[in-house]
């Protein structure tokens, strides 16, 4: 009986055993989950065509066909000129001091040994005049220490707008993680990048002639107010009147 037995006992545990696998390994279809799955794959299959599409460059040679030249930046040579090099050396790499220009100007007198011998008017005539003279020196230090700066950083900047024009133009997918589109826009910007450096330059040179033009009118105003002032200290002669005779030239003086 002992062996009946376990041979039926093995063969129900079996069967459950059996029973429970197939049980295990069935699925049930369910029709509305099966719908929404194959909507999802469906639409990640859409969203991957348009990245793959979006990713494509541009049919063209990028580098080529939106490349822009640049004029290099351009120096002040002082070799052969005998009292401008500092001048214009100033105007290459910058000048902070402003001794650059104060050595190619005529100095301006300081009058503080005649200002209280004078009326109170004259010296607040004298005052406002001198003090347009101190404010153009101000004025022409300062535009020649800033030209200067400009056209030594002139390289350096340009440098940077070719690299970002290079970066733009790459073929390499390391280069790019936006789509052609920004490709192009980046090539623009690159070019405005480049025609604004230009502008720039162009504007140095119209300011440097500002400049020299300014030099000019304030060594004519400089030399007339030395001479006005010499003339108030060793005019003596002249008398007590001096100082009203020549009122007139401080506020009617217009060299150029």
């Amino acid at each position: 009986m002992t062996k009946p037995l376990l041979r039926v006992g093995a063969i129900t545990l079996a069967l459950v055993v059996f029973t429970l696998t197939v049980k295990a390994q069935f699925v049930v279809y369910d029709p509305p989950n099966y719908i929404e799955a194959v909507a999802q794959y469906e639409q990640l299959i859409r969203q991957y065509e348009f990245l793959i599409q979006q990713a494509r460059h541009v049919p063209v040679d990028v580098e080529s066909r939106y490349h822009a030249y640049s004029l290099e930046w351009t120096y002040h040579d002082p070799a052969g000129l005998l009292y401008a090099q500092r001048l214009l050396a100033a105007l290459n790499t910058g000048d902070v001091t402003g001794a650059a220009y104060r050595g190619t100007v005529r100095p301006l007198d300081a009058p503080t040994d005649v200002i209280g011998r004078m009326p109170a008017d004259m010296q607040s005539r004298l005052a406002t005049q001198y003090a347009t003279i101190e404010l153009s020196d101000s004025m022409a230090r300062l535009a020649i220490d800033q030209t200067g700066s400009a056209r030594a950083d002139g390289p350096l900047t340009l440098q940077a707008i070719r690299n970002v024009e290079h970066d733009a133009v790459n073929p390499d997918d390391a280069f790019h993680t936006q789509t052609a589109l920004l490709e192009k826009i980046d090539s623009a910007l690159a070019i405005e990048l480049r025609l604004s450096e230009q502008t720039n330059q162009f504007q140095l040179t119209a300011l440097e002639h500002a400049i020299v033009d300014n030099k000019r009118k304030r060594d004519a105003e400089a030399s007339l107010m030395n001479a006005t002032i010499r003339q108030w200290r060793y005019g003596k002669a002249y008398g007590d009147d001096l100082f009203r005779r020549t009122a007139t030239n401080i506020d009617t003086w217009r060299p150029y």
